[in-house]
């Protein structure tokens, strides 16, 4: 449940619809994100030894359960936020990730109580699923070995009492038991993996947007829908940043083939993750590369194979002055740009090409 629907008096309504549609009589596992802004919060905390930070982020968490009525719980989050107080004026890197990690810690806290009493599940907080990571602060590695066994054994045992078991995303921990973070969008990329060593029937992701859209809605006009897209179109357009998905994302499907559905807790549709891909464009994305320059990039079954659509994509790309234009793998083609108005036109041209496909 991704974090941009978990927002101040809302939590209820969402973890109660995702319960009612995802639990059927079936073992849940339900991944989760901070409320909405409170890693945003955190970072800041952290980075600028700003307290008040801490507290607005403490604050949203204090206000939703005195909202659920749950006194207890907002009492601990009190006592927490002066553990964190003293952990922002500290340098060490290691706990940084210690800090900001605790948004997921808390939806978990809250989370858990929502569903046993208030919604009268049988459910489990496990905080610590497992996964076992490196400590490369900031963007840690996953050992999938360690973690593929310590998975299976924590949640498999919990399981096996309870109905729903809540697990923070974003987080692993390293071999000396310190918490580390995956990276932003980091909660995605954690319900891939669980799904994988579980070998999960299905795969839901919950996001605002309700699926992969042909562009970003912020940029482009009129961005459609997908109702299918391949995992390996999908694994391109994450890492070439499409909807802010974890560049990780996918990668744990890419040999598990767990049935994946990108949707929002209200809709009857959503996309289609599956193991084939029709060769035509799909969507368009578009991000900085962190050294001046800008890429734009279109993804698509096939699209740098197929000599048409490689054509046709080239032939957009080059009316624009870029520095060059490459294909990324078989699934994608980018070009890279200088100006970012230059790579705003550029990547409305090229949706507009891509919705004549879709349409």
């Amino acid at each position: 449940v991704g974090g941009s629907l978990l927002t101040g008096g809302n939590v209820l309504n969402v973890i109660g619809r995702v319960v009612g549609r995802d639990y059927v009589g079936n073992k849940l596992v339900l991944v989760v994100s901070a409320m909405k802004g409170v890693t945003d919060l955190l970072i800041r905390a952290f980075d600028n030894h700003d307290p008040n930070a801490l507290d607005e982020a403490v604050s949203i968490y204090v206000n939703e359960t005195l909202n659920l009525g749950l006194n207890d719980l907002a009492s601990f989050l009190e006592l927490t936020r002066e553990e964190l107080r003293r952990f922002i004026n500290l340098g060490e890197p290691w706990v940084r990730d210690h800090v900001i990690v605790h948004g997921e810690l808390f939806s978990v806290l809250l989370i858990e109580r929502l569903l046993n009493d208030v919604l009268g599940l049988r459910a489990k907080a496990v905080y610590d699923p497992g996964i076992v990571t490196d400590s490369n602060w900031g963007f840690a590695s996953v050992n999938h070995e360690l973690s593929n066994r310590y998975v299976i054994e924590r949640l498999g045992n919990v399981l096996g009492k309870y109905d729903v078991v809540v697990v923070p995303g974003f987080l692993g921990v390293t071999g000396d038991g310190r918490y580390s973070s995956l990276g932003r969008g980091g909660s995605d990329y954690t319900a891939s993996l669980l799904a994988s060593y579980l070998n999960a029937s299905q795969l839901t992701f919950y996001t605002d947007s309700g699926g992969l859209l042909t562009g970003d809605p912020r940029i482009v006009n009129d961005p459609v829908l997908l109702r299918e897209v391949g995992y390996e179109e999908a694994y391109v357009a994450s890492i070439l940043g499409a909807k802010k998905f974890h560049p990780r994302t996918f990668e744990p499907l890419l040999k598990s083939r767990v049935l994946t559905v990108i949707t929002d807790p209200w809709r009857g549709d959503g996309t289609y993750v599956i193991d084939k891909c029709e060769p035509m464009p799909k969507l368009t994305a578009i991000n900085e590369t962190g050294n001046g320059l800008f890429r734009v990039s279109v993804v698509g079954c096939r699209i740098s194979q197929i000599n048409d659509l490689r054509d046709e994509a080239y032939k957009v790309m080059t009316s624009y002055e870029v520095n060059s234009v490459r294909s990324e793998g078989p699934h994608a083609i980018s070009a890279l740009l200088n100006d970012w108005d230059e790579a705003v036109s550029l990547v409305r041209d090229l949706h507009r090409w891509v919705r004549s496909w879709i349409a």
